[in-house]
């Protein structure tokens, strides 16, 4: 098994190799093992299946998140959703304020979306999107979806902007992380 920075370094390799950046395998944070953060949603609860308005084949928005546990220390939070079914990232959400405990339901699709201030947001796994693109399977089975949150120990990930890769991203939140915390659910095309 793989661990986490070999998944990106292989990631990144892959990066390079692909000639449809749409289709770029991350690596990004599957199977990323649970910390002491706990994260929830009142959309769908842990392995159920994702509500429809969070995916393509609904209104594409993100669901509600809340997450306790956070570390004393933490000095932001990020915000990953990964397709596991895949090891590809949807969205990277960053630089969230440490005094944070949710992000809202239908986060705007902009670099710096007003209802999460001081947070930024990259390209989505759907270019030119910035921001949320949700689950998205071209057809079943089902696949799997992780949402994962990150306490940071940096209030602004050093090195990350708007023009930054997923994976860039991704790589920076790891390097910071101080703890995290996941919540999974499902989606089948219909």
């Amino acid at each position: 098994m793989l661990s986490v920075m070999e998944r990106i370094l292989l990631g990144l390799v892959f990066a390079g190799c692909s000639s449809n950046s749409a289709r770029t395998v991350d690596a990004a944070s599957s199977d990323t093992p649970a910390g002491s953060m706990t994260l929830t949603s009142p959309a769908f609860a842990e392995g159920e299946a994702i509500p429809v308005a969070n995916t393509c084949k609904g209104a594409n928005t993100s669901p509600a998140l809340a997450w306790t546990g956070a570390p004393r220390s933490a000095q932001s939070f990020a915000m990953v959703l990964t397709d596991l079914s895949i090891s590809m990232a949807h969205w990277v959400i960053y630089d969230i304020p440490d005094s944070a405990t949710e992000l809202p339901a239908g986060v705007e699709n902009v670099d710096a979306p007003a209802s999460v201030p001081g947070a930024r947001q990259i390209v989505s796994i759907h270019a030119p999107i910035v921001g949320y693109y949700g689950p998205c399977p071209p057809r079943p089975p089902a696949h799997t979806y992780q949402f994962a949150v990150y306490a940071l120990d940096t209030a602004t990930l050093p090195g990350v902007s708007a023009q930054s890769t997923r994976p860039e991203a991704i790589a920076a939140i790891q390097a910071h992380r101080l703890d995290s915390g996941t919540l999974t659910g499902t989606f089948t095309t219909p």
